[in-house]
Formats: C-alpha cells, sequence, structure tokens
C-alpha cells in the first residue's frame, strides 16, 4: 500500500515538473520587446524567409496580425525574364500613418543563393519603412549614407554577350524501397528563353519516369513502368500594354495515355484588360488558340485507330489578384474539337486565401474538368495490374482535386524573436 502511495505522489510530482518547467524557464527570460517608439508592422510573403527577417531588423516590431499593424508590408513575386524572381514591396500605413502608401521592386537573377536573395529583400524592406520610421521618434537616430555614388556614370549600360538569353537545365534521380517493393524515378528538363519588353520567347523539353516493382509472393512479382517526354515552344509579341500575339508549338509522348507521339500548333491571341505592367498585383487575360495536332498511338484506340488528326481551338481565362487582406486566383479554360465525336475539355482551377478576422486565415482552391476527350483510350482491356500501377487510363467523365485550410493564433502580438533550439525533421520526433 505504501509503495503504491509513494509512486501515486512520485508521478504527481512529475506531472507538476512538466507543467511548471515552461513556466520556470520562461520566468527566468526579461521583457526586451517594448520598443515603444518602433512601428508595428506585419508582414505579407509566402517566399520570404520571416525569421530571418524578424531577426535582422530590430528595429521593426512585427507583430502577428494585419489588424494590428501600423505598417502592413505585402510581397508579391512573378517571374522574371532573366530567369530569377521580380518581388513587388508595397508598404501600406495604419493608425497615425494613414494614407502613406510606398512600392519598391527588387529583381534577383537565377545564380543567387538563397542568402543573398534574403539579404538583398532585407534591404528592401529597410528602405520601403523609412518613409515611415521619419514620422516616429526615431528619425533622430537616423543614419544614412549612399554607397558608391561618387563612382556612378549616368551613361553607363550594361554589356550583355548573351543578349538575354537564358539556359536551364535539371535533372533528378530518386528511389525508395523496402523488403517487397522498390521504385525508381528520373526526372530531366532543359529550357532556353529569352525576355524583351517586346518580345518573350521560350523553348525546351522535359522527360520523366517511373519504374515500380511488387514481390507479392516469392515466385510472384508485379512490375511497372510509365514514362512521360514533351517538348514546347512558345512565343508571344507585345502589341501595346494589353495585347499579345504569338504561337504554342508542343510536342508529348506518354506510355500511361497512349500516346506515341502528339504534336500540336496553335497560333494565338491575348488580351489582359489591365496593364501588363500591373501582373504582380492583378491581372485578366483572355487567351483564344486555334490550331492542329497529330497523334500515334501505341496500340489500337476503342475507335480503331493508330493516328488521328484534330482541328481544335481553345480559349483560357485567368484572373489574379493579391491584395493585403489575402489573394484570389482563378483559371478558365477549354478545349473544343472539330471532330464527328465532339471531343471537348473544360477546366476550372479557383484559388483563395483570406485573412478573414483577427488571427483567422483561410485558404482554399482546387481543380475540376469536365472530360470528353480521351481519344487515346485503348481498345484492349486494361488489366487490373496496370491500374493499381497507373500505367494505363480509364474512361471517365470528370477528374478533380482540392484543398482547404484554416488557422489561427491568439496571445502576445508580438512576433520579433527567432529561437531554433530543439529544432529537427519530423523523423527524429
Amino acid at each position: 500500500m505504501s509503495n503504491t502511495k509513494t509512486n501515486y505522489k512520485l508521478k504527481t510530482i512529475l506531472l507538476l515538473l512538466f507543467a511548471c518547467l515552461p513556466i520556470l524557464f520562461f520566468s527566468q527570460v526579461s521583457d526586451t520587446l517594448e520598443r515603444k517608439q518602433a512601428p508595428k508592422v506585419f508582414l505579407i510573403c509566402d517566399d520570404c524567409d520571416q525569421q530571418f527577417l524578424r531577426n535582422e531588423i530590430t528595429f521593426l516590431n512585427f507583430v502577428r496580425d494585419r489588424r494590428l499593424a501600423d505598417i502592413i508590408i505585402l510581397v508579391r513575386s512573378i517571374n522574371a525574364g532573366n530567369g530569377g524572381t521580380e518581388y513587388s514591396l508595397e508598404f501600406s500605413g495604419e493608425n497615425n500613418f494613414s494614407g502613406l502608401l510606398f512600392n519598391h521592386k527588387y529583381t534577383t537573377t537565377p545564380n543567387l543563393s538563397d542568402g543573398e536573395i534574403r539579404e538583398e529583400l532585407k534591404k528592401t524592406l529597410k528602405k520601403g519603412v523609412l518613409p515611415f520610421l521619419l514620422k516616429t521618434e526615431l528619425a533622430e537616430k537616423i543614419n544614412y549614407s549612399i554607397d558608391g555614388l561618387e563612382n556612378a556614370n549616368s551613361s553607363d549600360k550594361v554589356k550583355d554577350s548573351w543578349n538575354l538569353w537564358l539556359f536551364n537545365l535539371n535533372g533528378n534521380i530518386a528511389g525508395n524501397g523496402q523488403s517487397y517493393s522498390k521504385q525508381f524515378y528520373l526526372n530531366s528538363s532543359f529550357n532556353a528563353n529569352r525576355t524583351s519588353e517586346k518580345n518573350l520567347f521560350e523553348t525546351g523539353f522535359f522527360y520523366s519516369g517511373n519504374y515500380q516493382k511488387y514481390q507479392i509472393t516469392d515466385t510472384s512479382s508485379v512490375i511497372g513502368f510509365v514514362s512521360n517526354l514533351g517538348a514546347y515552344s512558345y512565343d508571344a509579341i507585345s502589341v501595346g500594354k494589353h495585347l499579345s500575339v504569338g504561337y504554342f508549338g508542343t510536342y508529348f509522348s506518354s506510355t500511361v495515355q497512349n500516346l506515341k507521339n502528339s504534336t500540336s500548333f496553335y497560333p494565338a491571341i491575348e488580351y489582359n484588360i489591365f496593364p501588363y505592367s500591373e501582373a504582380t498585383n492583378r491581372k485578366l487575360c483572355f487567351n483564344y488558340r486555334f490550331g492542329l495536332r497529330y497523334v500515334d498511338f501505341y496500340s489500337p484506340t476503342y475507335l480503331d485507330k493508330m493516328n488521328d488528326w484534330f482541328t481544335l481551338h481553345s480559349l483560357v481565362i485567368s484572373y489574379k489578384q493579391v491584395e493585403k487582406w489575402g489573394a484570389l486566383n482563378c483559371d478558365i479554360g477549354s478545349f473544343h474539337y472539330f471532330h464527328p465525336q465532339k471531343y471537348y475539355r473544360i477546366n476550372v482551377s479557383p484559388g483563395v486565401s483570406l485573412n478573414i478576422a483577427k488571427g483567422l486565415n483561410i485558404s482554399l482552391g482546387g481543380n475540376f474538368s469536365i472530360v470528353n476527350d480521351q481519344y487515346f483510350l485503348r481498345k484492349d482491356e486494361v488489366s487490373s495490374d496496370a491500374i493499381l500501377l497507373g500505367q494505363a487510363q480509364l474512361k471517365s467523365d470528370f477528374s478533380y482535386f482540392f484543398y482547404t485550410g484554416i488557422s489561427y493564433s491568439f496571445g502576445s502580438i508580438y512576433n520579433n524573436v527567432v529561437n531554433v533550439r530543439f529544432s529537427m525533421s519530423d523523423n527524429n520526433w
């Protein structure tokens, strides 16, 4: 009986220690975050190293909700013509800074490391908050300098020996396995592009392969292999601030879709309701294509064909808007074939992320397709093994995927401190 009471007391003590240790630790840490003169900042940036920025920029108070902020910093990004990323930073004032609005841009090059990118973003962010700081008591503590001005020459011009051409080559090999199964993946791609204010040209190819083997019994196994190979080329010529013309050319081969060769060519025209210069903030584009497609099949289709010609056209409507309260985007696209079988496909891809209340964020989106263009379906019956291994497609009237997420945070409004102690990968928990 005494042993039972002793064990009970020990368990009680351990539980109390477990509950009280955080309080004991945290009580030893003096609160150094009361930077009363510093403005409160809310940073909206999916691609930023926010921990680094909070740790490095110590003259700002980073808060967890935009409704608590004096300055809202919205970072938008878009692919740049040099193969890097153009970051557009919008600084919007609230409370005592109401009415202040500034914009800054920073463009990376493809050879920059993550560390170099975040350093330049830090510099851009610090420049952007300067007009706000000048309206606070911190103004008297600000010193600044301009590096290299004495060597500046307005007549200097950048000499580009590559004439704006950029090339990318990628490849990876991966594998995994257990005692009864193994998989092997191979992916590679190449593209070349040249981007100027008046013209965007890109061409490239890609390949992916997946080998799978499952040992069912000592004498029985299932083996599968799928591959996809493709090449593409497109050219967009600017005709003013809203209109572009050009073409799309594609080649595709897929064992899953029974396509030995699929070659398409489409002249195209696109109109953007908003100027293309506002693409990081908003766009509403209408893209129309009309062209031809020729296909060869690995095995006879359900129409007993080994090849076929198609005349088809396509309309895609793309909408995107990024604001302080969140982001909206939606693509609606359709393909229609001038063919006796009246093939067509309609795709809808919406997405939204919203900060709907203090500390409450929600995101949702996905894709839904109405499918009536599976002209490649095999005549022969597909085995169950091929279906399970993803080696062939079956007839379907639709396809879809979706995602949704919600988060809510509350507690201290400040979010300045970075502490990486006890950080480790999920595999080690």
